[in-house]
């Protein structure tokens, strides 16, 4: 991209304002000039602007206005500016207006809007070199973005089945993960159950045992008792 044509203009002749105003315009134009050449486009605008107070019609300080809005990258502010001078007299004039509007539409990204005004500004100037190169250089863009969406498309759809394919592959091990849970929750269930089933097992058989140990301990106190009862005292005999 070339801006070759960004650059101020000076105030030639005014006819239609009187000589003393004539020379305030030109004197704040030039002002202008020097502090848009040091790099200086806030004061060269307000110049410029100061100058168009004076003379609100002129195609020259427009497009000194939209070269500096141009600088400061308000684009759209210095399209604007340059609409200004469509209908100029001054055919080179024009002609730079339409190129420096390609030149802002291609930074706004309005590719296919930068070609008309490239293509108006080589109707009214067909030698002008740096607008045939710009012209060339966004129409190779626009073919180079058709090129690229059929394969951005194809991107996006191989990025979707890839994001389809990992959706599943996470339901799928939640799936597994609910189903494991689920599991393990009844098999601790279940050793539970047994845990406690042996556990009230074991408290039964110890009862039983228990009680068992009673009955023998009983059975025995009467076999002791049938026995002391049976034999009597024994008695020496008297020889």
């Amino acid at each position: 991209m070339w801006d070759k044509k960004i650059f101020p203009v000076v105030v030639i002749c005014l006819l239609a304002i009187h000589s003393v105003q004539a020379g305030s315009v030109h004197s704040k134009v030039k002002e202008g000039n020097k502090l848009f050449a040091e790099g200086k486009f806030d004061e060269a605008l307000n110049r410029y602007q100061d100058a168009l107070l004076s003379d609100p019609e002129s195609p020259l300080i427009h497009y000194n206005i939209g070269n500096t809005l141009y600088k400061k990258k308000k684009y759209e502010e210095a399209i604007r500016s340059f609409q200004k001078v469509i209908g100029t007299e001054n055919v080179t004039l024009e002609a730079n207006s339409y190129y420096n509007m390609g030149n802002c539409l291609y930074r706004l990204g309005k590719l296919p809007e930068s070609i008309l005004a490239y293509q108006q500004a080589l109707k009214l100037n067909p030698n002008d070199m740096d607008a045939k190169y710009n012209l060339e250089y966004v129409r190779r863009k626009l073919k180079e973005q058709a090129k690229k969406q059929p394969l951005a498309a194809q991107q996006q759809q191989q990025q979707k089945q890839k994001q389809d394919n990992q959706n599943k592959k996470d339901q799928q091990q939640k799936k597994q993960q609910k189903q494991q849970q689920k599991q393990q929750k009844q098999t601790q269930q279940k050793e539970q159950q047994q845990k406690k089933q042996q556990q009230e097992m074991t408290k039964k058989d110890a009862e039983r045992i228990l009680d068992a140990l009673k009955n023998e301990e009983k059975e025995l106190q009467k076999k002791r008792k049938v026995q002391v009862s049976g034999k009597g005292f024994y008695v020496e005999k008297d020889w």
